[in-house]
């Protein structure tokens, strides 16, 4: 961006069904990411080369309800209607822009954002679901979610999560407040709800899959604490698949509008 360039900046807010894409971020050449399809479909309408911040790197198969993102463009002219209906037509049908409004040159979707809040949702049958198998990770075994929900209350609060993140987390800060961890009943259905300002890589389907184990009886929700004072994974479990896993909502201090 040059010095005296005349642009406008945009936030915008996108739903996505993430099963096909390698996650948010843009990757290497051919490569199909969520956020090069938005990138895409953004500079047909607006002829314009158009590169998108984004609030969260979603995996490779989460989703996404309330993905936030911001841009510039060097096209001053479009009216935001026009933009909205034109990008949606440019895009695959399992990606959808919401909303888009201007906002100041300083939003930044990321380092702004308060509270990311994710859902990762159970199918608790023995039959899985032919509609919903790409969005609810099936688990066919008995699950005792009064175990699973003592377990989510010691998340709860300032812990060091350092035991619940990939071996290619590069995050040096490991010390993280959990606004809110819990579970609500749609029988079969069960969703656990996970409130935080940012989260460590896998972060989330670790703490899934171990819930899954203290459901079904094979760890106690003891385990949580024991690997919160000891930053170490002291047992072997699976992660919980990304397809369960969606980013729901991205709050911020302002309602961010073009004037803050």
């Amino acid at each position: 961006m040059k010095s005296g360039d005349e642009i406008r900046f945009f936030q915008i807010e996108i739903e996505y069904d993430g099963v096909d894409y390698a996650g948010w971020q843009a990757q290497a050449t051919g490569i199909r990411t969520v956020q090069t399809q938005v990138e895409k479909a953004l500079g047909e309408i607006l002829c314009d080369s158009i590169r998108c911040l984004a609030a969260g790197r979603t995996d490779t198969g989460v989703h996404a309800k309330g993905q936030v993102a911001s841009f510039y463009t060097r096209n001053t002219s479009i009216e935001e209607k026009r933009l909205l209906v034109g990008v949606n037509r440019y895009l695959p049908p399992d990606i959808r822009v919401l909303s888009i409004r201007s906002c100041s040159r300083s939003f930044d979707p990321r380092g702004d954002a308060r509270v990311r809040w994710y859902r990762y949702s159970i199918l608790n049958r023995p039959v899985a679901s032919a509609l919903d198998r790409n969005r609810l990770y099936h688990v066919p075994r008995f699950l005792d979610w009064s175990r699973i929900e003592t377990a989510l209350s010691l998340l709860q609060g300032k812990h060091d999560f350092s035991a619940f993140r990939s071996s290619r987390c590069g995050a040096t800060r490991t010390l993280l407040t959990m606004r809110e961890a819990s579970h609500t009943n749609e029988h079969p259905v069960h969703h656990i709800d996970f409130k935080c300002r940012s989260f460590l890589h896998h972060m989330i389907r670790i703490l899934v899959g171990l819930l899954v184990e203290v459901g079904t009886g094979k760890q106690s929700p003891e385990i949580f604490r024991e690997m919160l004072q000891t930053g170490k994974r002291t047992v072997h479990f699976r992660n919980a698949p990304p397809h369960g896993l969606t980013l729901m909502h991205v709050e911020y201090a302002t309602d961010m509008d073009g004037d803050s």
